[in-house]
């Protein structure tokens, strides 16, 4: 994904980042916190993962989610660098690259970025300093992938955690 970020120019680099990991409620905490920056007037991206109806809902700006002609179009930008530098990714590597390069379009304030699937090895983990990191309740999921325990789940996910950052924890 760096690769493929690189040659659109890092649009995660323009961006500000509140990343949510966790096993349960990432999606509710995004979504939360995104409307809660949106409240204090700030421009506020939400990427978030699995879809619950339709795809283009993952990617949101202000509760709007992005349009069929600028997901096509943002789409199709970054599929053709993809090809033309052979810079070929995961499916939900480029469905992050097609959302940072739709919210930097349009100079979102804030970016509320859900993890997928565990945390340190996540395309979304590709974001430099993150101005928050929050988690929501961790355990058993993924097992075959992040561990066979919660402390080696949590191990996993808290590797979106970067050096002075903050972080705030779901009580357990």
């Amino acid at each position: 994904l760096n690769i493929l970020l690189d040659k659109i120019g890092r649009p995660d680099n323009k961006l500000k980042f509140i990343h949510i990991g966790g096993t349960n409620g990432k999606g509710s905490i995004s979504t939360m916190t995104a409307e809660i920056l949106k409240r204090a007037g700030y421009k506020v991206g939400l990427f978030t993962s699995p879809y619950l109806e339709y795809f283009n809902e993952r990617i949101r700006i202000n509760g709007v989610p992005i349009s069929n002609s600028d997901l096509a179009g943002t789409v199709e930008y970054v599929k053709n660098i993809s090809e033309r530098f052979d810079a070929g990714v995961s499916e939900f590597a480029f469905d992050t690259a097609v959302a940072f390069e739709y919210f930097a379009r349009n100079h979102c304030d804030f970016v509320v970025l859900e993890v997928g699937l565990g945390g340190k090895l996540d395309a979304t983990n590709v974001i430099k300093s993150p101005v928050a990191i929050g988690f929501g309740a961790i355990g058993l999921d993924h097992c075959q992938y992040l561990g066979d325990t919660v402390d080696e789940i949590s191990r996993d996910k808290f590797g979106i955690i970067k050096q002075n950052s903050n972080v705030v924890l779901y009580p357990i």
